[in-house]
């Protein structure tokens, strides 16, 4: 158990680089078994879900290499063998390794993922969709052991826009015959990354970034693949964020604005002055917040649910009233009951979170429970008059490389504290 000293009421101000992004790494690494070769990835986060992902892919047989930021992966003898428990529950997106298992060797088996305590976040969809291209499935006792003599390329119509179920659908429609048609799709630029890596690989995509993507056949290649992995833009969003509710001024470099277009017309709402450059976006707060009548979450191109968290915080300290509607996670909220024993007004009726912004916010001991939720208290402790402790921080480190000297560099006051 981890936590970070937060003393607050310190200015965040500079520049960063932005890490590479979780969203779209994993995927990528779940990917990579297609590849019956060498794949090198640059930009790769070092972070614990990343590690996690390592540690399947040594277990399949792959070899791996570590230098820096820089993932050095051969998959030529990858053997298709059953992810522990122990392992598949460290994180959501294991089960993305699901869909490269059936593509190339017809059989996969493992266990329901875990990951953050956000709400149900059911793998139905993945399991559906995998069964619409003739893969045979069994679950009991949460482990799913799936098995596909002959994939079919066919019609896959997701009910929602889920990121997890479209890039599952994805990755088994490279080993199936014939075209395969993703409709309800997601289109987050994860969804683009992923597409651009298994094109790279030999696969024949079209449409992503829209609702309908097909997959037309995969032919293998046999040359390395060197691939980039694009910066984090929830990430940038985040330290943002924190810049924003503590009055700062920041600069963050390698991200394409257009990526948070949703965000960043909320941060403009909010007062905040922003320039968007062709690789980044610098933000300039104001003395002081203005209230958001209504936010809402929503698949891209909407607002991001991974965003939420960071925006309640900044509504705390927001000059008036302001609503947030969380329309993916039904759990997400639960953060806000940290908020008000940092002296935050903030009530809440369901998926509806309705907040009246204090002044300032004073320094407590809190716990964030997932990923998010963590990096937004982080920043709310950081705008707090006092000292506070945010338990939970190695929530934090499974999608945040070195967001502690990263902090500190800007301006923040704050330490490391392990139990």
């Amino acid at each position: 158990m981890s936590g970070i000293e937060v003393e607050g009421g310190c200015r965040l101000a500079g520049e960063l680089e932005i890490q590479g992004s979780k969203n779209a790494v994993l995927p990528v690494l779940a990917a990579s078994i297609l590849h019956a070769g060498v794949t090198v990835l640059t930009h790769v986060p070092d972070i614990a879900d990343v590690r996690a992902s390592v540690e399947i892919l040594e277990l399949l047989g792959v070899k791996t290499q570590w230098l820096g930021h820089t993932l050095w992966l051969d998959a030529a003898e990858a053997v298709p063998g059953e992810i522990p428990r122990q392992l598949g529950e460290r994180m959501r997106s294991s089960v993305l390794f699901l869909g490269p298992l059936l593509a190339r060797f017809g059989q996969g088996c493992l266990y329901a993922p875990g990951g953050c305590a956000i709400g149900q976040r059911p793998v139905d969809y993945h399991l559906a969709g995998l069964e619409h291209i003739g893969a045979r499935l069994e679950v009991e006792e949460g482990k799913i052991q799936a098995q596909a003599y002959s994939l079919k390329g066919g019609l896959a119509e997701l009910p929602y826009p889920s990121v997890g179920a479209t890039e599952q659908l994805l990755l088994a429609a490279c080993g199936a015959e014939g075209e395969t048609q993703i409709r309800g799709a997601a289109r987050e630029p994860e969804i683009v990354t992923l597409c651009r890596y298994l094109r790279r690989a030999g696969a024949e995509i079209s449409g992503e970034g829209s609702s309908v993507i097909r997959v037309n056949g995969f032919q293998p290649v046999r040359d390395e693949i060197r691939f980039r992995i694009p910066g984090d833009r929830i990430a940038a969003g985040t330290y943002l964020a924190m810049a924003a509710m503590t009055g700062g001024k920041l600069h963050v470099q390698g991200i394409h604005p257009g990526h948070l277009w949703a965000p960043v017309c909320a941060f403009r709402r909010m007062g905040c002055e922003l320039r968007l450059l062709p690789e980044g976006i610098f933000l300039a707060a104001p003395e002081r917040l203005l209230p958001l009548p209504c936010l809402e979450t929503a698949p891209y191109p909407g607002f991001p649910t991974d965003l939420q968290s960071s925006f309640l915080a900044m509504m705390a300290v927001a000059a008036g009233e302001s609503v947030l509607e969380e329309k993916v996670f039904e759990n997400r909220l639960a953060m806000a009951g940290e908020l008000n024993r940092m002296g935050a007004c903030i009530h809440v009726d369901g998926r509806t979170a309705r907040c009246s912004g204090v002044e300032r916010l004073h320094g407590a001991r809190v716990r964030g429970t997932d990923l998010r939720s963590g990096a937004g208290l982080v920043g709310a402790a950081l705008a707090a008059e006092g000292t506070s402790l945010v338990e939970g921080f190695e929530h934090v480190e499974r999608g945040y490389e070195g967001m502690l000297p990263l902090l500190q560099d800007l301006g923040a006051r704050a330490r490391k504290k392990t139990e």
